[in-house]
């Protein structure tokens, strides 16, 4: 990449920050309307200064960054917007952020079309979104404005958030591939799911959960799920042979995506993918087991062609959830 220290628009200079940016940028960051949805709460003097070097630094860290916006005419500075990838962030984002003195005048959106622009010309391959929360419908309105579109909610830092794609940008490639359950992001996800089953059912027997060892014989297949680098889920399959008068079948143990990453076909892409393998093998019949307080769940197995096929629990009446199965060959 070779991103440019500065750009131009009609009215503005998008420039490096210099230390004497910081009381403008106070106007912002002191304004508790402007924070309301980034900090909460308006800034300190010395807060302020800290936010602005960060945005500075960025650039030394990243190679790219927000700008100082400079009014041509004024020579005032009405705010910041650049490129924007915090370590936390899902992906690399175009932000924005004005004093509300400039606000309704169009410069927010003057900007960031500059970036966007610059961006697609030497950056064409960074994914790029804006991350807003839920509740920020200014910033939701401007980057409809600017032709990003709704890609998906997900939960961040406790609360609802925005991720919209700007336009000229694919989603992140997903991808399905082996993962070591012995790696500490398998068993971060696995210790996810537990907690999750353990909320959703308190009083269930901790023999339900196969546990990571459990996964690890060579007749079980364990996959992850990437959104571009980012590990976000997995599953996994154990090939169970013929019992007497039986047949061989594929039991799906583990199904599990992050809450925030949810909404992207994942799970149905990882019980693809295991389906797949057990009929490479000729391994006619997959089942599992799922919990009656997983709607999403019992949707989604559903419709991928699985059928009900007797309750599990400590008795019918009292059923934790179903097992289910469904004829692949």
């Amino acid at each position: 990449m070779n991103i440019p220290t500065q750009l131009e628009t009609e009215r503005l200079i998008l420039r490096p920050f210099v230390h004497s940016d910081w009381p403008a940028l106070h106007a912002h960051y002191s304004d508790p309307e402007c924070t309301r949805f980034t900090f909460g709460r308006s800034l300190s003097e010395g807060e302020s200064w800290r936010a602005m070097a960060s945005m500075a630094g960025h650039w030394a860290l990243r190679g790219y960054g927000p700008y100082a916006l400079e009014h041509k005419l004024s020579g005032a500075v009405l705010g910041a917007a650049g490129l924007w990838y915090p370590n936390d962030w899902p992906e690399p984002e175009i932000k924005w952020a004005l004093s509300r003195a400039y606000w309704g005048q169009g410069f927010a959106s003057e900007a960031v079309r500059a970036v966007q622009a610059m961006a697609l010309r030497e950056a064409p391959d960074m994914p790029l979104i804006s991350f807003i929360k839920a509740e920020n419908s200014a910033s939701i309105n401007l980057a409809l404005a600017v032709g990003a579109s709704l890609e998906q909610r997900r939960e961040f830092r406790a609360s609802a958030w925005h991720v919209y794609r700007h336009p000229g940008y694919a989603p992140q490639r997903t991808e399905i591939k082996a993962l070591d359950p012995d790696s500490a992001a398998a068993q971060a996800l696995l210790d996810a799911s537990d907690r999750l089953m353990a909320e959703l059912y308190p009083a269930l027997d901790s023999n339900h959960l196969e546990s990571a060892a459990g996964l690890k014989p060579s007749n079980v297949l364990f996959l992850g799920a990437w959104v571009g680098t980012e590990l976000a889920g997995c599953g996994a399959v154990k090939r169970m042979a013929a019992g007497e008068g039986g047949q061989a079948y594929g039991e799906i143990k583990r199904i599990f995506v992050r809450p925030e990453l949810r909404g992207l076909g994942l799970s149905k892409l990882l019980m693809q993918h295991l389906e797949r393998d057990l009929v490479e093998r000729g391994i006619g019949l997959a089942r599992l087991q799922t919990g009656i307080r997983q709607p999403e769940a019992l949707a989604l197995y559903a419709a991928l062609g699985y059928q009900r096929c007797g309750p599990y629990g400590a008795h019918e009446a009292d059923e934790t959830g179903v097992f289910m199965e469904k004829i692949l060959i």
